[in-house]
């Protein structure tokens, strides 16, 4: 069950990076994904690079 849910993440995120590929006039090559739980709340932070430099970020 784990390494499933390992391949639906890596899907999830490959959509997101091709999604905003085509939205961004540089060439976004990689992304990042910070989650973070403290018992009480959730955080999600999505970050775009383009030769390991950030190019843009949304977050939850």
């Amino acid at each position: 069950m784990h390494a499933a849910r390992l391949v639906a993440a890596q899907s999830a995120l490959l959509a997101l990076l091709i999604e905003q590929q085509g939205e961004q006039p540089s060439k976004v090559d990689g992304v990042s994904v910070t989650l973070a739980y403290d018992g009480e709340s959730t955080g999600l932070d999505i970050m775009y690079t383009a030769n390991g430099l950030p190019v843009t970020g949304e977050g939850v």
